[in-house]
């Protein structure tokens, strides 16, 4: 379990070292792992200092937030231009200047950024977050067994399980699906080479769902802009736009639907198939859930 948190605690430290020079891929990176290692925080907070393990993912929370806006202009641009240009009778000049539009925004994201990062808070947070002594001051608990990791991970599925089993295919539905499907990937993977035929298929499953149920919230994304920016794109443009992401939006939430209903059976494949090794104990010892310390 500390290894994993170093491990997304690195990546963390690393994108922000080049966050001047970032990239796309960087940035989205970056946010993964920052939100990978708020997620583990909060699976694994029975076997951690409570208050350090609080203060951590809030400083995380700050740090996913400030590349919210640069990874959130980055995918609007990629749809909306991927979109218009797959129309042959969008005029060439309106996509055109929808590409400059929306770079223009891109760069704006990225210099309010850069901003952002020479403010004396954004070296506090980094050394809260990525300081050499951070994971070790969590101070993870030496006596937990396998069993106790398992019935965490188990814990964490629960919100998701109850999501899947009524099948969501709402707007609202899926989104709380997607957000609670990553908690599920994240908590899984430090454990995934427990049973990994069934671990891997589950991840794959995993990522399919929140992939595209992801593509379905960038979409609702993308057209709410699209509707507050109608002046700025022009009434035919906008028009366009909304109509091309109206069908995207539809045929993307079938998908996502489709694609969700295959994690519950791929999850209760991995449950039977860890069954035994959650049960098992060092020996001499009874087992037990981790609890609150003494």
């Amino acid at each position: 379990m500390a290894a994993a948190l170093r491990e997304q605690q690195r990546l963390v430290v690393a994108m922000a070292a080049v966050l001047g020079q970032a990239s796309d891929t960087d940035v989205h990176q970056g946010r993964v792992a920052a939100r990978r290692l708020r997620s583990l925080l909060k699976t694994f907070r029975p076997m951690l200092d409570p208050r350090r393990a609080r203060l951590m993912r809030t400083d995380l929370r700050s740090f996913a937030r400030s590349l919210a806006l640069v990874r959130e202009a980055d995918v609007r641009r990629d749809l909306l231009v991927r979109l218009a240009r797959r129309d042959p009778a969008q005029p060439p000049p309106d996509v055109q200047r929808l590409d400059g539009l929306l770079d223009d925004l891109c760069l704006e994201a990225r210099n309010s950024l850069l901003r952002h990062r020479a403010e004396p808070g954004w070296a506090a947070l980094l050394a809260a977050i990525g300081g050499e002594g951070a994971i070790e001051e969590l101070k993870a608990r030496p006596d937990v067994t396998l069993a106790d990791l398992l019935k965490l991970v188990g814990d964490a599925w629960r919100p998701a399980v109850r999501l899947l089993e009524r099948e969501p295919s709402e707007a609202d539905e899926l989104h709380a699906l997607r957000l609670a499907l990553k908690h599920c990937r994240y908590a899984l993977e430090p454990v995934s080479d427990l049973r990994a035929a069934e671990a891997r298929k589950l991840l794959r499953r995993l990522r399919d769902a929140q992939d595209r149920i992801g593509e379905h919230r960038d979409t609702l994304q993308a057209e709410h802009w699209v509707r507050a920016n109608g002046r700025a794109l022009g009434g035919p443009l906008s028009r366009f736009l909304l109509q091309l992401l109206e069908r995207h939006e539809k045929r993307i939430r079938r998908q996502a639907a489709a694609r969700a209903r295959k994690v519950l059976p791929a999850y209760k494949d991995w449950r039977k198939a860890t069954r035994r090794l959650r049960k098992e104990t060092r020996p001499g010892r009874r087992s037990r859930s981790p609890g609150r310390r003494n």
